[in-house]
């Protein structure tokens, strides 16, 4: 049985008729219309619809369907079905996009500078130094100590502002 039988449209169908008669095939052999009805009923609306698909796969499919009709014709250029052929055989799967020559990621020696990547650790140090500071104020008992705590924390509070916005910046001039 051909695709053309499957749908119920004839091989001079356009791709408009291909597509509402798959739609009104479907919706007749649906398994989720036959939930109710018993295990043969529905066995035999799955494997409708399993061939609908199929048809449906070739026929909406412009180059599928010109290679289809040169197989069923047997013409001197109807090509044999391919297996499963990769999209893309040759391209290393770790490329780094920084790389890559497009400009959202290219090289650019300030963002890469470790300068620049200490500068970012910077707020989590400096709340680490605040924590660590208001511990050992607490058991000594410094208000200095406590005062220089909360200051660190300040500029801890501070970066975690400030550097994002920088690097939403950075990204912004690159777009």
């Amino acid at each position: 049985m051909s695709h053309y039988e499957v749908l119920g449209v004839e091989a001079t169908a356009s791709p408009a008729d291909i597509r509402r008669a798959y739609v009104r095939q479907a919706r007749l052999h649906h398994p989720d219309y036959f939930v109710a009805a018993d295990d043969e009923a529905r066995l035999a609306a799955e494997r409708q619809m399993r061939a609908l698909n199929q048809a449906w796969d070739v026929l909406g499919d412009e180059v599928k369907r010109r290679n289809y009709d040169r197989e069923l014709t047997g013409g001197p250029h109807a090509e044999a079905p391919t297996g499963f052929r990769p999209f893309d055989t040759g391209t290393d799967d770790d490329v780094d996009p920084r790389d890559l020559p497009d400009v959202p990621y290219r090289h650019d020696p300030v963002m890469e500078s470790t300068l620049t990547r200490a500068l970012t650790l910077l707020p989590v140090v400096s709340f680490a130094v605040s924590v660590g500071l208001v511990a050992v104020a607490m058991v000594v008992g410094s208000v200095a100590l406590l005062g220089l705590a909360v200051a660190a924390f300040v500029v801890a509070c501070l970066g975690f502002v400030v550097i994002p916005l920088l690097a939403l910046s950075r990204a912004s001039r690159d777009d």
